[in-house]
């Protein structure tokens, strides 16, 4: 049974469990996962600051209270609190425009993350060589996204403890689900609109669209849908990013939505597999549910290519 820790704003706890409903959301899509909760309660409420959710003495959720309602009805009071992860304090805070020669992550950290409260950073230290400009509007999110992706190559990753991971580490674990936990529900959707099948990329600025990429996967499965880039804009990061659209656009063709009896111990980004199937999966998505059927885990999945 999971357990609900809310703490105020003056930082005094309390305990709940038992929610009507509830439902947390992790997306690959969304740089914070979010949570939504109603809880049956009883006297006055105090200003809610963050929340935690346990599965024993694993944390499966932790964030900063956005919206707190309380609604007085003749059975009872009832407290709807939203939710949102840490990358939340990111994506709502606007960073200082200006542009880095040689940033390095450590600079990120005092100048823009380390004011907002958070606790730490784990990932290489050096200085890389070019620039990383914040525009006008930039949150701090994507300060540390583009850091990430154009020096890291990789994506962020906010721990519940605060601290701040560049992804370059990041080492998926691989979960085999029908065993110990019983599916519910499984489907099953091939979208042949997703793949890519062939890219014309132009590569030099006198030049025209030369260079050819094409994806056998398209061709094996009688799929047309082309594609024109023009590598020399800046828009890229290289004319080998057309082999990373292909990918993606291969993982989007076959995927699964799977629910599952109980809370799954599992990630965005892990690799899944079905018990007597051969295909590996990543996860694309996970909703913790708890509902009038009890919980439940929702696994989004895409069929690795």
């Amino acid at each position: 049974m999971l357990k609900y820790i809310l703490t105020d704003i003056n930082n005094v706890e309390t305990t709940l469990k038992n929610p009507l409903n509830m439902s947390i959301v992790s997306s690959e899509d969304a740089p914070a996962d979010s949570l939504k909760a109603v809880f049956a309660v009883s006297g006055a409420i105090p200003e809610l600051y963050a929340v935690r959710v346990l599965d024993g003495s694993e944390i499966i959720f932790y964030g900063f209270v956005d919206e707190q309602t309380e609604m007085v009805a003749d059975r009872g009071s009832l407290l709807e609190i939203k939710a949102r992860g840490p990358e939340s304090v990111l994506l709502d805070n606007e960073a200082m425009p200006q542009t880095y020669c040689m940033p390095t992550m450590k600079i990120l950290y005092e100048r823009h993350f380390k004011p907002l409260g958070f606790k730490g950073i784990e990932g290489g230290d050096k200085p890389f060589p070019g620039d990383l400009v914040i525009s006008k509007g930039m949150s701090e999110w994507q300060v540390l996204s583009n850091f990430c992706e154009k020096f890291c190559k990789s994506k962020p990753v906010v721990r519940s403890d605060l601290v701040i991971e560049t992804g370059e580490n990041f080492r998926p674990d691989t979960i085999c689900i029908g065993e110990n936990s019983p599916i519910i529900k499984i489907s099953r959707t091939l979208k042949r609109m997703a793949p890519i099948s062939d890219i014309y990329a132009r590569t030099y600025i006198a030049g025209g669209y030369e260079m050819y990429f094409h994806n056998d996967m398209a061709k094996k499965h009688n799929i047309t849908r082309k594609r024109y880039f023009n590598c020399v804009d800046g828009k890229y990061r290289s004319v080998l990013y057309a082999d990373d659209i292909i990918k993606n656009s291969n993982g989007k063709y076959e995927s699964y939505v799977i629910d599952v009896s109980g809370i799954i111990g599992c990630k965005v980004r892990d690799r899944l597999r079905l018990r007597n199937k051969r295909e590996e999966m990543k996860i694309d998505e996970l909703h913790y549910i708890l509902d009038s059927s009890g919980e439940h885990t929702r696994i989004y999945a895409e069929v690795i290519m």
